[in-house]
């Protein structure tokens, strides 16, 4: 989710796009990493009323079941029972052509997913510098669906930025 905010007559409302999959109105979701269920009033796509979101649609939701304070941008709302929360990552990393070092232990790095950035330290970094076999642990929750690849960053190291990709387990 993007954003969310309080309307007056209709409660909580978020904006944000549809990663995978669908949903209907009236869907009971779950706000991860909240592990709370909630219950899908409406859906608008681009100000227009409609009964269900689609992969890459960018909609709107009324929900019902909490409230505005509760959520945080980041958070994911799903009806997929495979999506999962992890506190590390660990797997065999892509680094870009031209990151210029190794992975090191103790290293902090950031993953990207979805809209979440969450800070992470390196317990482990084995094999060829250009594909580590990385163990990274993260400071919250990644929330993902298995077989997902994440970003890794590391934001000290000047105008390179994005050192490459980790599966998600």
């Amino acid at each position: 989710m993007d954003s969310h905010f309080n309307v007056k007559g209709v409660g909580t409302v978020v904006l944000g796009s549809v990663i995978d999959g669908y949903f209907k109105k009236h869907d009971k979701m779950r706000v991860l990493p909240l592990e709370k269920e909630i219950v899908l009033k409406s859906i608008q796509k681009h100000d227009i009323d409609s009964d269900f979101g689609y992969q890459g649609d960018h909609v709107g939701l009324a929900l019902r079941g909490i409230d505005s304070d509760e959520l945080d941008r980041g958070y994911v709302l799903t009806t997929d029972a495979s999506v999962k929360m992890s506190k590390s990552v660990s797997g065999k990393a892509r680094m870009v052509k031209y990151w210029p070092a190794p992975v090191k232990e103790g290293m902090v790095l950031h993953v990207g997913h979805w809209m979440q950035m969450v800070p992470g330290r390196v317990e482990s970094s084995s094999g060829d510098a250009k594909n580590p076999e990385l163990r990274i642990a993260l400071e919250s929750l990644m929330i993902h669906k298995p077989g997902d690849t994440a970003l890794i960053m590391y934001l000290e190291g000047g105008k390179l930025r994005v050192m490459g990709s980790v599966p998600l387990e």
